[in-house]
C-alpha cells in the first residue's frame, strides 16, 4: 500500500489535471456531434486541451528527471501520463475528421461511441482521485476498472455491428471510407482508455 504524501502529490496533481482535460474534450467532442455547424470552434478547443496535455507530459517528464523517490513506480507514472495524452490526441484526430471531412451531420452510432468515450473518462477521472490513497481505495479502483472494461467490450461490438452495415448499406466509396475511419478512431480511443485502467490496475496489484 501506499500514499501520495504531500511532497510527492504533484504527480497526482498532473494526473487529475490530465484526466480532466480529456474529459472536457470528450465532452466537446459528444457535443459538437449534435451540431456540426459549429465545428471549426470545437476543433479549437480541443487543440488547445491537446497542447495543454503535451505541456503535462513534459512537466511529468522532468519532475521524473529530478525526483530522487517517487510514489509509485517511474514507469507507471510515465505510463499513465502518456496513455492519458494519447486518449486526448485521438479525441483530437475525431474531431479534424469531421472537419477535414467537411461532415456536417453526425450519424446515431458515432454518438453513441462518443458517449462511451465521455463515460469512460469519467470513470478514468475518478481513478485518478481514487490513485492518490490506493492502499485505502483498492475496491473502488478495481469497481471502476471493470466498468470501463465492460464500456470497451460493448464499444468493440457495437464498432463491428456498425462497421458490417456501413458496408451493407452505404453505396458511396467515399463515404464508407471517411466514416470506417472515423468509427475506428472513436473505438480506438475507447481501447486506449482500457488501457490507462490497465495500468492503474497494475499499479494496484504492485502496491497492495
Amino acid at each position: 500500500m501506499f500514499n501520495l504524501k504531500p511532497k510527492e502529490d504533484k504527480f497526482y496533481k498532473l494526473f487529475l489535471e490530465a484526466a480532466k482535460n480529456v474529459n472536457e474534450g470528450a465532452r466537446i467532442l459528444r457535443g459538437s456531434l449534435d451540431t456540426l455547424s459549429d465545428k471549426e470552434s470545437n476543433v479549437d478547443k480541443i487543440e488547445e486541451l491537446e497542447h495543454e496535455g503535451d505541456k503535462l507530459v513534459t512537466i511529468v517528464v522532468k519532475e521524473l528527471n529530478e525526483a530522487f523517490i517517487t510514489p509509485i513506480d517511474r514507469e507507471d507514472i510515465y505510463s499513465i501520463i502518456k496513455k492519458l495524452d494519447d486518449v486526448l490526441d485521438l479525441i483530437n484526430s475525431t474531431m479534424h475528421r469531421f472537419l477535414m471531412y467537411d461532415i456536417n451531420e453526425s450519424t446515431h452510432e458515432a454518438k453513441l461511441l462518443a458517449d462511451m468515450i465521455v463515460k469512460c473518462t469519467e470513470h478514468i477521472l475518478d481513478l485518478m482521485i481514487g490513485l492518490n490513497s490506493v492502499g485505502n481505495k483498492a475496491k473502488y479502483i478495481e469497481e471502476k476498472i471493470i466498468i470501463i472494461h465492460d464500456i470497451e467490450s460493448e464499444a468493440d461490438s457495437l464498432f463491428r455491428k456498425t462497421v458490417s452495415n456501413l458496408f451493407k448499406n452505404e453505396t458511396n466509396a467515399i463515404e464508407i471510407i471517411k466514416w470506417k475511419e472515423i468509427y475506428q478512431i472513436l473505438e480506438n480511443t475507447i481501447d486506449n482508455c482500457e488501457k490507462i485502467a490497465n495500468t492503474v490496475e497494475g499499479v494496484v496489484i504492485k502496491n497492495a
